[in-house]
């Protein structure tokens, strides 16, 4: 099976510089590391499949996974780390260990690379993957590998592996890539480097929609509204708070100067996850912005009403704070009694038509019952676009083009 690797192509043709170093947690054999040792680029392997092979029996796996690693001078910092699909087979406390081991290596902005399986089917050991050209791998169940027991790790348990590593990309089902893997960047005591856009690489992930649906895309006039400055401007920015995984953000791309994603929900939860409380979860996950300088416009979706009043009040002043003056915060709202399990996945296609993926609901009760319930959330902005209408599933909803007071 072949497996054209969008995530490590990107690495290569956009983030990776002369003199970056690199860790491979895999074997020497999948000719990777040629590619950037040929740009000057400092290598270490560390061969997990090795490790495998000689502990299946090892009392304690943390011991000979210490005894395994090869101690580097703190003076040496690492740009990236290559996991392949080696993170499917460590369980979630021999991740933290790991990384705790490297830790004295780590430094603001490190990547790390990671595959992992969303099939049915658990795979016995780690692929074996063969450079065949252009990040483009053969990947095959080789019995000379060592079987390891598969862990499947849900995104979030993954995260509460990783410390302080966050997610900032994600890649799936694109053309060339294995139908059951997601391609992961994380990043170590993050800003926004990655969260911001690349035109033509890493980010354009594949639609969730065939072609067939467009007929059930929406125009939403609110949203619009919202971007109306910001196509106007070359220089403008945006910031998408929306579901990064499996979305085509190209279109929305091309609208603005610069593209900014981040699935707040997801890092929210996360935190939440962690024993933090609804407030103190929302802070540490909008610090993901920090760095980030005042923003056109901001598209929150339906994000605002899987949060309780005071929880939203927060959540927008923290969004607002990240506009300029006159920016526009753009939000919809969707009558319904139950919450979905999670916000629905918004998509704008070329021809700004907004196509709409919706999930089960959960058992949950919806914290507003109308509109006005969920404005009283909000800090004072003026109204300068609006639309409603019905979701494909049938839901209602109504969407709003909020702009921030130029003295706010």
């Amino acid at each position: 099976m072949q497996h054209h690797s969008f995530g490590l192509a990107a690495l290569s043709q956009e983030i990776i510089q002369p003199g970056y170093r690199i860790l491979d947690l895999g074997p020497l054999s999948v000719g990777t590391t040629q590619a950037f040792l040929q740009r000057n680029c400092p290598c270490y392997i560390e061969d997990l499949i090795e490790f495998f092979a000689d502990n299946q029996q090892a009392p304690d796996l943390k011991k000979a996974l210490a005894g395994h690693l090869v101690p580097k001078p703190e003076k040496i910092k690492l740009d990236v780390i290559l996991c392949w699909d080696l993170l499917n087979f460590l369980n979630k406390e021999l991740i933290a260990y790991l990384l705790e081991l490297l830790a004295p290596n780590l430094k603001r902005g490190t990547l790390l690379h990671a595959m992992m399986y969303t099939g049915a089917n658990a795979p016995a050991r780690p692929a074996r993957f063969r450079l065949l050209r252009d990040f483009t791998y053969e990947t095959a169940d080789d019995p000379g590998y060592p079987k390891v027991v598969y862990q499947k790790h849900a995104t979030v348990t993954l995260m509460e592996s990783l410390g302080r590593f966050s997610l900032s990309n994600s890649l799936v089902q694109r053309q060339g890539m294995r139908k059951d893997m997601i391609e992961y960047f994380f990043e170590y005591e993050s800003g926004n480097s990655l969260g911001k856009v690349r035109p033509g690489g890493a980010s354009g992930v594949a639609t969730h929609f065939p072609e067939e649906a467009s007929a059930a895309a929406l125009t939403l006039k609110g949203l619009d509204s919202a971007m109306a400055q910001v196509r106007k401007s070359p220089v403008s920015k945006v910031i998408d708070c929306g579901s990064r995984t499996g979305r085509n953000i190209g279109a929305l791309e091309k609208q603005a100067g610069e593209l900014f994603v981040l699935d707040l929900h997801a890092v929210i939860q996360w935190h939440k996850k962690r024993g933090k409380d609804g407030e103190k979860a929302i802070g540490d996950a909008f610090s993901k912005f920090s760095q980030l300088g005042l923003c056109d416009a901001i598209l929150s979706w339906d994000l605002l009403s899987f949060y309780r009043p005071q929880e939203a009040l927060v959540l927008c002043r923290l969004l607002i704070s990240k506009l300029k003056p006159s920016g526009h915060l753009h939000l919809i709202f969707c009558k319904r009694e139950r919450l979905p399990k999670r916000p629905a996945t918004f998509e704008i296609q070329a021809n700004n038509r907004v196509q709409v993926k919706e999930f089960p609901l959960s058992g949950e009760d919806n914290f507003y019952n109308n509109l006005t319930e969920l404005i009283r959330a909000l800090p004072r902005m003026q109204l300068t676009g609006q639309g409603h209408g019905k979701l494909p599933g049938g839901v209602f909803y109504h969407e709003l083009a909020l702009r921030k007071f130029s003295e706010a």
